[in-house]
């Protein structure tokens, strides 16, 4: 009895579940006297109140709800009074009385719920016990430790993997906010997916960055060489191949393409071609012209063939660049 008291006190002064104070069951007696409000009207001697009804369940909501329907500040004493101080945390969460009759009707259809599906639990709150916890987690799924999780994703972008270090972040984040394996998996994909498109996206702004730096240096060249420009680049290229430029190899590309590397190349490949004289008048070795530099190459080996092999790359590129020239 004691434990179906508010409950039943609350729907029938309640109603329909509507706001307000509670009123009084019965009808007014007819008359010219009017209603009595169940929480202002005294009932005997001195200044003790009670509901115009005068059963215990009333008076007890009369006592724990003011006349503006709030809660009273001694409620704790009020129910202890009557041998129900345990139920003053559960009181206590519903500061008015139409708070109270939507808390009731909602547990109530809860209930109703849990009759038709024995195996439905509640969402946890901060009143939850560690057992109704752990029931809700069982219920949505949640693996007894985080090394259960099997979330790995079916693809990552390319760049990035799926290794120990990245399932033991997010296996340890999902079972500590208590997610469920399906939704685990769900969401690691959907990580995936989404880091994909941002790596897309990142190589697509370094892309354009790097055509605009390109664009900027070639018109920083074509502005210096002018109308020599095509016939310039040719020969740096070419000066680049003999000084060990590797074209397949970006961070070389790069370094050529700068115009300080383009002007250098171009001045060694003239001074190569036409040969340069030292303090002594005479030319110097390397400042002979490429069709000189490879006869002399010949002159020492006859038979190229038997030569060694970087005097035989260096000697065809000498007869590639006198070709050029």
């Amino acid at each position: 009895m004691r434990d179906n008291l508010l409950r039943n006190e609350a729907a029938e002064i309640g109603g329909d579940g509507g706001g307000g104070a509670p009123a009084a069951t019965q009808a007014a007696p007819q008359g010219d006297s009017p209603g009595v409000d169940p929480f202002s009207a005294s009932v005997g001697q001195g200044d003790e109140h009670t509901m115009s009804t005068g059963s215990d369940s009333q008076s007890l909501l009369g006592q724990l709800y003011n006349s503006q329907g709030e809660l009273t500040g001694d409620y704790n004493q009020t129910l202890t009074t009557h041998e129900m101080g345990d139920y003053s945390n559960l009181i206590g969460k519903y500061k008015s009385f139409d708070g109270l009759v939507k808390g009731f009707k909602n547990a109530e259809a809860l209930l109703g719920k849990k009759a038709l599906n024995p195996d439905s639990v509640m969402v946890p709150n901060e009143g939850s016990t560690e057992f109704e916890i752990e029931q809700y987690r069982k219920a949505v799924g949640v693996p007894e430790s985080s090394t259960a999780y099997e979330i790995a994703p079916e693809n990552m972008p390319e760049g990035l993997e799926w290794n120990d270090e990245v399932a033991g972040f997010w296996q340890g984040k999902f079972h500590e906010l208590g997610v469920g394996q399906d939704q685990a998996a769900q969401i690691a994909q959907a990580y995936s997916d989404f880091t994909g498109i941002q790596l897309d996206q990142a190589h697509e702004t370094l892309a354009t960055r790097d055509a605009e730096h390109m664009e900027s240096l070639r018109a920083e060249v074509k502005k210096e060489w002018g109308a020599n420009y095509d016939q310039n680049m040719q020969k740096a290229v070419n000066m680049a191949e003999v000084a060990g430029f590797d074209f397949d190899n970006a961070d070389d590309i790069a370094a050529i393409r700068n115009p300080k590397v383009l002007n250098m190349l171009l001045s060694k490949h003239a001074s190569v071609q036409e040969g340069s004289l030292p303090r002594g008048g005479e030319a110097t070795p390397n400042g002979q012209g490429f069709a000189q530099q490879a006869d002399a190459m010949k002159s020492k080996y006859p038979n190229m063939a038997a030569a060694p092999t970087d005097i035989q790359h260096k000697y065809l590129e000498l007869r590639k660049l006198q070709a050029k020239g």
